[in-house]
Order: C-alpha cells, then structure tokens, then sequence
C-alpha cells in the first residue's frame, strides 16, 4: 500500500511514497513542474482560459459551465472539450511537463457534466458523426485520451469523478475506454465532510468491480485559503480511509493538502487519535492493519 502527497506547493512532506504537485489545477495558473514530483493537471477546467477566451466555455441548455452557474455546482470555468486548438495546446503542454517530472496524473479529461457541449462546433460534429449524443461524446473522449497516451511517455494516471453509474451520461467517460490508456486510475473523493463512511466505502466497492487497472482514492484534508472550522476532521479521515482499504485491492491513498504544514498538522492529528486508530483494528483484515502501520510509521518522522 503506498501513501501519496497531492499538494499545491512544490514541498514534499515526509511520510509518503510519492508527491503529486498540481502543476495546473482548475484555476488555470500554472507553476513549473518538479523533477521528482508527479505533476498533476486539470485539462478541460481552466477559468483563465475561459477569461481570456469567453467563446471557449463549454455550452448547455442550462447554461455555460461557467463559475457561478450553480445549475452544475461546479467551481471553476470548463472549455470545450472538442475546442482544437485548445486541445493542440493542452497535448504540448502535457509533453513538456510529462518529459520535466516522473509522470502524470489528469482530472477534468472529459465534457464538464451533463448535456454539455451544445456550442455550433460541437454540434456539427455530432451531427457528421451519424452517432448517438451518448456515443459521440463518449468517441471524442476516449480519442483525445489516445492522443495523450501518445505523448505522454512515463506514468499516465487517470483522475475520476466518484461516480460509478452514471460518468458515460454525465461526462463521456468509458472506464473500459480510458482503461486502455491509463497506467492507473484515481477516484477522487473530495468532501469537506466524511461522517459517512459507509457511503464512501460503497463507492470504493463500486470501482473495484468496475476498473480493470489498479486506482488510488484521493481524499481531501486541507485546500487553499480553507477555514480551519470547515475541514474534514482527523477522525473522519481516519476511518473512511480505513472503510475504504477493507474493500481490498487498492493501491493506496492520495491526502490533499494546500502544502506541507497542512500535510504535518494532519499527521501529527492522526497520530493523536491513538485510541481511534485501536479500535479501527477491530475492523479487520490484513489491508486495514497496514494502513494503521503505515500511519503509525509517521511516528518516527513527526515532531
């Protein structure tokens, strides 16, 4: 089982197998990539592109999927998955950093949600496609996937939404599509709030079924300018993470956190919960009992 660090910051906290840096998170601000960190880059959601190029946002009948439109409850701004010179420019964009650090990880590689994107270029596409909607976004996906396979020449690792059911409707995703591309997959399961865990849990049971190439779950602990009084708690972390590795098979954990100091107060709050982690034991099977070592490892590391 490994433990990954997703961070904002090029800082690389003690404790973990590998870091992840997100290189181009949805803002669209980019930092340069570090040599012995994973970089991390949402594709399609990028708000300075759509400031830039308000012509580029992806369309629907509800809408653009603009931030502040609340009728898809997303945060940032999304372009147009079928945009071309956008994709042109995301595919060497992709190379460069793929050949300055160890690999990729992706999020946002697909339409931003449902019924997106209804732009004039889209829909002349579709219509010369002689496929169904379903089937003609999920054919622009899975191809754009194989250009990047193309280019990038290390670790490529798909970001998921955690939707099992319905990410085909929703965003074009085939995970048999991608499957064929991706080294790894990623469920990201970002909450501010894991006070249940049993819903979390049957998610990770949902993708083991479903994936055909190992995942990581990625869970949130600390995001940029966060108020302390809204984060997940310690506690919370702690048990839905080990709610989820009892499923079995999975390749480990990602912790985000805005940086290191972030990524060592939670350490140093898991190491507290000592009780909690006894009685997480009680939840059996050789997965759990690694986890707990692996967090009562950051023992020896944290002051």
């Amino acid at each position: 089982m490994k433990f990954g660090s997703y961070t904002f910051q090029p800082q690389k906290p003690q404790g973990f197998d590998f870091h992840i840096l997100r290189v181009k998170p949805e803002t669209g601000i980019r930092i340069p990539p570090v040599k012995d960190m994973y970089s991390n880059i949402a594709v399609f959601a990028d708000t300075q592109a759509v400031q830039n190029h308000p012509d580029w946002v992806s369309q629907s009948p509800l809408g653009p999927a603009k931030f502040g439109n609340n009728n898809f409850n997303i945060y940032w701004s999304v372009v147009c998955a079928t945009h071309p010179e956008y994709r042109e420019e995301q595919l060497k964009y992709i190379a460069e950093v793929d050949r300055q650090s160890p690999g990729i990880w992706l999020n946002s590689q697909y339409f931003a949600d449902h019924d997106h994107c209804t732009c004039p270029r889209c829909k002349e596409l579709h219509s010369k496609s002689g496929l169904g909607w379903l089937e003609w976004r999920r054919k622009e996906i899975s191809e754009y996937m194989a250009q990047i396979r193309d280019v990038v020449k290390k670790e490529l690792v798909f970001c998921l939404q955690p939707d099992p059911v319905s990410s085909y409707e929703r965003y074009g995703v085939d995970f048999d599509d991608l499957a064929k591309y991706a080294d790894k997959f990623c469920v990201v399961m970002f909450s501010k709030n894991y006070a249940t865990p049993w819903y979390w849990e049957m998610l990770t049971r949902a993708f083991k079924k479903l994936l055909k190439k190992p995942f990581y779950i990625a869970l949130y602990v600390y995001g940029p300018g966060d108020d302390p009084k809204d984060i997940p708690l310690p506690s919370e972390i702690l048990t839905v993470s080990a709610r989820c590795v009892r499923v079995g098979g999975l390749e480990g954990f990602l912790y985000l956190t805005d940086g290191e100091r972030e990524m060592v107060d939670f350490q140093k709050a898991a190491l507290e919960k000592a009780e909690l982690r006894q009685r997480l034991r009680t939840y059996g099977g050789a997965p759990v009992q690694e986890f707990l070592d692996r967090v009562a490892s950051w023992e020896k590391i944290v002051k």
